[in-house]
C-alpha cells in the first residue's frame, strides 16, 4: 500500500507522524505534493510539486488542502483517479459525497 497527500501542511504532518510512529506505513511509501518545497522535507517522505504524480504513486489519497482549493485540485487530478484509489478528504466541510457528486470517485 502507498499513501499520498495532496497538501503538506499541519494536517498532513500530523497524519504522517501518527502513521509512521504507529508503524502503519513506512515513510518511503508516502508521497506528498505541495507548491511549498520546504514543507515536505520536514515530513521525511517522498516529495513532488505534481499532484498528478502523487495520485499516480498512491493507493490511498488524502486531500489535505484548504476547502476552497478542493475544486481546483479535483479538476486537476480527476482524470487520474481510478477505482483502486481510496480518497480521504481532510478539508473541513468537504464530504466524500460532495466529491462523488462532482464526478470524482465512487463510494466504497
Amino acid at each position: 500500500m502507498s499513501v499520498g497527500f495532496i497538501g503538506a501542511g499541519q494536517v498532513a504532518h500530523a497524519l504522517v507522524r501518527g502513521f509512521t510512529a504507529a508503524g502503519v506505513i513506512a515513510s518511503h511509501r508516502i508521497t506528498a505534493s505541495s507548491p511549498d518545497t520546504d514543507l515536505p522535507t520536514k515530513l521525511g517522505v517522498n516529495f513532488t510539486t505534481s499532484n498528478k504524480e502523487t495520485v499516480n504513486k498512491s493507493d490511498v489519497l488524502f486531500l489535505a488542502v484548504k476547502p476552497h482549493i478542493i475544486p481546483f485540485v479535483l479538476d486537476e487530478i480527476g482524470p487520474d483517479i481510478e477505482d483502486r484509489h481510496l480518497i480521504v478528504s481532510c478539508a473541513a466541510g468537504v464530504t466524500i459525497s460532495s466529491i462523488e457528486k462532482a464526478g470524482y470517485g465512487r463510494p466504497r
